[in-house]
């Protein structure tokens, strides 16, 4: 039943009610009731019938219809603590259409049964607050919009107080999430827009991104893969604006583990990660065909590195911070070897040229990469 014909029903009983009042006969006087209630008004057979008012010990008092010595039709109660109903009854329930005065200054306006707040109702807070939508046993139940003093709101399903379901939640900011909700939190699939124009659509779970998502951030950069936490965590694939390409692992946000990187120059690199940066294994492969391979720190070349350069050229050194620091062997397409040392970059030290049958042909020091 719909809420118009439901309303239509309750006043239809209502009007049947006071035409059977009508018909049997009514006069005025005093009643008692079990729980302490003293009734003055209209009485029929003995029992409240008709318009009266009840007052009780504590200071509780109802004024309005009675049905057979039950609060029937329309009535207004007013608690002893301030609260107070106005609406319909029925069988001793607010019943039907009333609001409901809250001595915390929240007020109800819509459909009851049997002393619940259930079916449509609005609900003006305190604080500025208003819901309005569907109730079961005086909680947010069903579809309804919440709405904020600070113009924020909720759009959508709710369950037992909790939003549940598909909704649409608005800071007002610009920031916007439409899609699965339960206990209060996003969780299940939804899209999240940023205040700041970056788009989130994926999974999610007790408020933070969690399993497989796509983020489009408002710069052009795009990430396709794995969230943990609310952070990028797992396998993913990262498409810059700049034109650069990550694929590999990702840790809280950061490029981590094992991952190649394709940047907008046609360079690329194919190893560990760590904090974003190159560190660890890995293989560095210039556009030009320039193959480095070695360990890599901090996003340098660090530790032993063998290169096979596109020139036919290849060398053997040891690196620190992206600098050559000492042993090195270099050889050239030729074949011709020179055996030196390296510091902070630069040829320091003795050294040796070979040919290419390994024959001594040259030897002496570099001081600060010049040969003396």
């Amino acid at each position: 039943m719909n809420i118009r014909n439901y309303i239509i029903s309750i006043s239809l009983f209502i009007g049947y009610s006071c035409l059977m009042a009508q018909n049997q006969k009514i006069t005025l006087g005093s009643y008692s009731f079990k729980d302490g209630g003293e009734y003055n008004g209209e009485i029929a057979a003995g029992k409240p019938h008709g318009t009266g008012k009840t007052v009780w010990a504590n200071g509780d008092c109802y004024e309005g219809e009675y049905v057979k010595g039950k609060r029937q039709g329309n009535g207004i109660f007013v608690f002893v603590d301030g609260e107070k109903y106005e609406g319909q009854w029925y069988d001793d329930h607010q019943h039907g259409f009333g609001t409901y005065y809250f001595n915390n200054n929240n007020k109800y306006v819509g459909l009851w049964y049997a002393d619940y707040q259930q079916g449509r109702g609005v609900m003006y807070y305190y604080n500025g607050d208003v819901y309005d939508g569907q109730w079961h046993e005086d909680m947010r139940s069903g579809k309804g919009k919440y709405t904020f003093a600070s113009g924020a709101f909720y759009d959508g399903q709710w369950k037992e107080d909790e939003k549940c379901g598909k909704g649409r939640f608005e800071w007002g900011d610009g920031t916007v999430y439409d899609g699965e909700w339960a206990h209060n939190m996003r969780n299940g699939e939804g899209t999240y827009v940023y205040a700041t124009g970056d788009l989130y659509k994926g999974k999610w779970h007790n408020d933070m991104q969690q399993g497989r998502g796509v983020c489009r951030f408002a710069n052009g950069d795009i990430y396709e893969g794995e969230y943990s936490k609310g952070e990028r965590t797992g396998v993913g694939l990262a498409k810059y604006a700049n034109g650069d390409r990550y694929n590999g692992h990702f840790l809280n946000g950061f490029k981590h583990g094992q991952g190649t990187v394709v940047w907008a120059n046609g360079d690329k690199y194919e190893g560990q990660w760590a904090n974003d940066l190159r560190n660890g294994k890995g293989k560095l492969t210039t556009k030009q065909g320039d193959v480095i391979e070695g360990t890599f720190k901090d996003g340098q070349l660090h530790g032993e590195c063998i290169g096979h350069m596109a020139n036919g050229s290849k060398f053997k050194s040891h690196y620190e911070n992206g600098k050559r620091q000492g042993a090195s062997i270099e050889e050239d397409k030729s074949g011709k070897r020179i055996e030196c040392n390296y510091k902070d970059g630069r040829r320091d030290g003795p050294y040796l040229e070979k040919d290419r049958n390994g024959n001594v042909v040259r030897q002496g020091n570099y001081v600060n990469g010049r040969r003396q």
